[in-house]
């Protein structure tokens, strides 16, 4: 008895994925599906493929010196792109990871505040461009109360593309803290 349900199980099991097959292999079989996989397809691969940009640092500015009430990094933000984009910024302190520009040991660095202003000095978190555009912001880069000097920070600027949410152009920048008794 056993046998025959387990048997009548298997048959109604695979009769029932004859009729998932037949019905998927008739999707396949149409016109449509093609069409659908090539928009996709294409979608996917010119989306992938249209972001483009770049974001330096004006005149190679990367390391500067600032004092205790902070210093500006003149930015660039461009899109390289033939699409219209937005790019978030962001800010990530990398002492951890980065190199101090002379050589000295990151385990001392200390941790700046960024902030994203335009030229009159509004606050910024994107930024959008039109195809081949370029746009200048600045880095207000601020030094908390009670943080050592004579020490550097190291901060990553970047800008992701909305458009393709892999797509991040970015830039380090070294800050170093001087003793405002030395000037």
């Amino acid at each position: 008895m056993k046998t025959k349900t387990t048997l009548e199980k298997a048959m109604k099991f695979i009769f029932n994925c004859k009729i998932i097959f037949s019905f998927k292999n008739s999707i396949f079989q149409k016109k449509h599906f093609g069409l659908i996989f090539f928009l996709i397809t294409s979608i996917s691969f010119a989306q992938s493929g249209s972001c483009n940009g770049s974001l330096i640092v004006e005149n190679n500015g990367n390391i500067r010196s600032t004092p205790l009430d902070g210093t500006y990094y003149s930015m660039v933000l461009t899109n390289n792109s033939p699409l219209e984009d937005t790019f978030a910024l962001s800010n990530k302190n990398i002492n951890a990871t980065c190199v101090n520009s002379d050589g000295s040991s990151t385990a001392g660095n200390s941790i700046v505040n960024a902030d994203f202003i335009d030229s009159e000095r509004n606050s910024l978190n994107e930024i959008t461009l039109s195809p081949g555009q370029s746009v200048h912001f600045y880095i207000h880069i601020t030094v908390p109360v009670s943080t050592s000097v004579q020490k550097w920070s190291c901060n990553q600027i970047t800008a992701t593309s909305k458009n393709c949410t892999n797509y991040a152009v970015d830039t380090v920048l070294h800050t170093y803290i001087i003793n405002p008794i030395n000037d």
